[in-house]
């Protein structure tokens, strides 16, 4: 239950400190007091969206705490433990501090937190129903979820969602794949086309420079063989060639070094290069025997270059690169094949996940459909609680077709959402003989307020909250419907703890314990104040509320007689 609120220049509220009991707590005050900024504090409290337009003017900060006791409350006391924020005394403490630095803060039980821990907590422990909240209700997306927590299937849905997740997933891919399939296949025909052509080229590495020093000898042969004979002619022939000269040279030295030895290094040079000369002239013979014109291997030789050239062009500079390249792109075909079998693998895991999909969707809408009528004999009663006993409830099952849907119906593919098949859509009546219609039909903001409240407390009884906050959902009831709202809420309180911000002195009468807000100024600008009433205050608030100036007299023993009425 909520213990304690305390707010410090939050909105116009310089400073407000409460402490509440269990059972049903009533806030009321003139209109426009502030009794819903308390409200609107709370939220904040609990991880609603926080602004620097929140703050007081003339402050630097807002600051709301909010005091919970977690005795009936054992998950959230494990949540915090496992945080390492839980207390000893079995309170939950939230402070949260909102900054025109923008540096705002939140502690939970003093330790800092982050609003989305806030927000778990909060969901857990506090509903908070207001006016924006019964408009809503004309949005028919808000309906299934009313169904569902009545029938308490947040496991099916869990098991559906997580199927449903799966399914979607795997069905985005594939639809990915085939989308790319033709850029894949021109990418297939390309990579083919090259290896190929590569591989049909029959390259190897240095290729290229050995055909191009054959091709430079056949295309020259005739003057290489020239210069070939006229080297042998200077080495071996002739009058005057190379060898004879050495040879020469060699008998003189050789006569020399008899009469002088300091000559036989050079007699030994003379020998040596005679040897050489010999060798060259064998060498350039041998050469020159092989040299011949071949115009056929000439032009052979010619189209491979011209095709390693061609080659180069595309693939790269040398024929190495050309090599890597094919290799990159059969490695790149060698992919896309295993692409290609992992979409027919993903297609049949589409199809096998489709269909878990469709059969936890059928078995939903099953039991859904089941429960209609237990929901609306529930719903319907509470509506008589609240003076509408004459209203009937339905609710539309509406399908949408999908022809790719892995879920048959009646011969249609139906649409799969992550909430099922199908959409649910509350279908209402406050009148004898009148058609059940949309909630969007119902002009009477009375009528949904009370509709609002038949479902808080129909899911209420069901999975009760610890805290249950009613922002003016009296809109637009009186007389007889105020005392059964009254009376209602003062039931609800009997499960959990039950506020509410009220303009109606039949509501206000039937709480345990009983607030007034007023607006007042204090050092030249506005403020708030929150007073708790004794009997006596009571008795004077209800009067003001219930009755007019001219009137008082008859309101004050109205607003007496009024309490001593209450029950239970």
């Amino acid at each position: 239950m909520l213990k304690e609120l305390s707010v410090r220049d939050f909105a116009i509220v310089e400073e407000a400190s409460l402490s509440f009991t269990p059972g049903f707590n009533a806030l009321t005050g003139e209109t426009g007091a502030g009794k819903s900024i308390l409200v609107g504090a709370l939220e904040v409290a609990l991880g609603g969206r926080a602004s620097e337009e929140m703050i007081r003017s003339g402050a630097d900060q807002a600051v709301v705490e909010a005091v919970f006791g977690l005795d009936k409350t054992p998950s959230i006391s494990d949540w915090l433990r496992e945080q390492g924020m839980d207390s000893a005394d079995g309170e939950l403490i939230i402070r949260r501090i909102v900054s025109r630095s923008g540096r705002n803060k939140l502690f939970l039980n003093g330790a800092q937190a982050t609003v989305a821990q806030l927000k778990t907590v909060g969901e857990a422990l506090v509903d908070i129903h207001g006016q924006h909240e019964s408009q809503t209700l004309i949005n028919p997306v808000t309906h299934l979820p009313y169904l569902d927590r009545f029938l308490k299937l947040d496991a099916e849905r869990g098991r559906y969602k997580t199927s449903y997740d799966k399914y979607s997933s795997a069905r985005k891919r594939l639809r990915e794949l085939k989308e790319n399939q033709k850029e894949t296949e021109r990418r297939i025909d390309l990579l083919k086309f090259q290896v190929d052509e590569v591989d049909k080229a029959g390259l190897s590495a240095g290729e290229g420079e050995s055909l191009e020093r054959e091709r430079r000898r056949l295309k020259h042969s005739e003057k290489l063989a020239e210069l070939a004979h006229s080297a042998i002619g200077a080495l071996d022939e002739g009058d005057e060639n190379a060898e004879g000269l050495i040879t020469r040279a060699r008998v003189a030295l050789e006569q020399m070094a008899e009469l002088d030895d300091t000559v036989k290094p050079a007699l030994e040079e003379l020998t040596s290069a005679l040897m050489q000369a010999r060798d060259a002239s064998a060498s350039i013979r041998s050469y020159a025997g092989t040299l011949e014109r071949d115009p056929n291997r000439l032009e052979e030789l010619e189209d491979r270059l011209d095709l390693i050239r061609s080659l180069k062009k595309k693939y790269g500079d040398s024929i190495e690169e050309i090599l890597a390249y094919a290799g990159r792109a059969r490695t790149e075909l060698e992919s896309i094949e295993f692409d290609r079998n992992h979409m027919d693998r993903l297609a049949g895991e589409v199809e096998q996940l489709g269909g878990e999909t469709s059969k936890l969707a059928g078995q939903l809408d099953k039991k859904r459909k089941d429960g209609v009528a237990e929901f609306c004999r529930k719903v319907e009663r509470e509506l008589k609680d609240l003076n509408m006993a004459r209203a009937k409830l339905s609710l539309s099952f509406t399908y949408d077709d999908d022809p790719e849907s892995p879920m048959e119906m009646d011969g249609r593919r139906i649409k799969l959402s992550s909430n099922g098949a199908g959409r649910v859509e509350i279908m209402f009546s406050a009148n004898p003989g009148e058609p059940e219609k949309p909630m969007s039909k119902i002009a009477s903001g009375g009528e949904i307020s009370r509709l609002m409240l038949a479902l808080k407390a129909v899911l209420t009884g069901d999975q009760p909250v610890p805290v249950m906050i009613f922002d003016e959902v009296d809109t637009g009831i009186g007389g007889v419907t105020a005392d059964r709202l009254g009376e209602k809420l003062r039931a609800l309180a009997k499960s959990c703890q039950v506020f509410c911000v009220t303009h109606l002195a039949q509501v206000a009468r039937q709480s345990h314990t009983h607030f007034v807000v007023a607006k007042g100024t204090k050092k030249g600008k506005v403020s708030v104040g929150v007073t708790l009433l004794d009997r006596a205050g009571r008795i004077e608030e209800l009067a003001r509320m219930a009755g007019g100036e001219g009137a008082r007299e008859s309101a004050l023993k109205w607003a007496e007689d009024a309490l001593d009425d209450v029950k239970g």
